[in-house]
């Protein structure tokens, strides 16, 4: 055990120190899109090698296992690519707070990466258990996390896709940073033109936007995907991630500010819905 846990031990702190060095890299360069979507991509696919390497050395007996947890471990990358990137950014907006309130660095981007991956590690290491399970409860709660992430990750037939993240390059223009108005989310819970899983997408989505602290950069992302979610409320999740990049990219201005008086960029103030569709 001992000679395999010193090998995994280092190569996974090796992995997560050159992503967390990677992100604070790209915190201080210009916004980078295909950058930025390079490092996503590494640092969640590299998670799920950890997890699988973790379920392979340490759980699974046999050989059959380990082949028959390549594709789990893909399956289990793709459903839940967005909804773990979804949460990292919420991480990082109360990382940011807590650093400008106890007056230390900011760090966006590599906390950002380091949480991907850890939480791919995670996930992919739980779902390794469908094939050696630790616990009967497993059977339980991995259907529920399935059928929560598949919620998020396939809000329309054309989301159904191999690849959930296929924006490299955006051709879009970055939106201006805005002032937060109202959670666009809640209102629309009980309104027309959404199926059941749209709705738990909406509930968990205006929950997290009333959570995220008033730091410059975490502020800035949830107000500008206000305004972009208003513009097509019943939009793709595809379109989603697209919006998401939009916000890190109207946002990257502002890494680094403890507050908006500090920060070198206009803040305008909150536009009114335009009830796109």
């Amino acid at each position: 055990m001992l000679a395999r846990l010193l090998p995994f031990a280092a190569l996974a702190t090796g992995f997560y120190g050159f992503l967390f060095f990677h992100g604070l890299a790209i915190d201080r360069a210009p916004y980078s899109q295909l950058t930025l979507w390079r490092a996503i991509h590494i640092a969640s696919l590299g998670g799920v090698v950890l997890g699988f390497l973790a379920n392979a050395f340490f759980v699974f007996d046999a050989t059959w296992q380990r082949l028959l947890m390549i594709p789990i471990a893909l399956l289990v990358w793709r459903i839940t690519y967005f909804p773990l990137m979804v949460f990292s950014g919420h991480v990082v907006s109360i990382s940011e707070w807590i650093h400008a309130f106890a007056g230390i660095p900011i760090w966006i981007y590599g906390v950002f990466l380091l949480v991907i991956a850890i939480l791919h590690t995670i996930v992919s290491f739980l779902f390794g258990q469908l094939v050696a399970p630790i616990h009967p409860l497993i059977y339980a709660a991995l259907p529920v996390l399935v059928l929560l992430a598949c919620a998020v990750s396939f809000a329309k037939p054309e989301d159904v896709a191999w690849l959930p993240d296929r924006f490299a390059n955006l051709s879009d223009p970055v939106p201006p940073p805005v002032a937060p108005g109202r959670n666009p989310y809640f209102p629309r819970l009980v309104g027309p033109g959404y199926l059941l899983h749209q709705r738990v997408v909406l509930l968990a989505a205006g929950l997290t936007y009333e959570t995220i602290p008033p730091s410059p950069w975490g502020r800035t992302v949830k107000s500008v995907l206000e305004v972009l979610f208003d513009e097509k409320p019943r939009a793709s999740t595809a379109t989603r991630i697209r919006d998401h990049y939009l916000a890190y990219a109207s946002a990257h201005p502002l890494i680094g500010c403890r507050d908006f008086e500090e920060c070198p960029v206009e803040i305008r103030p909150a536009t009114s819905p335009s009830g796109g569709r």
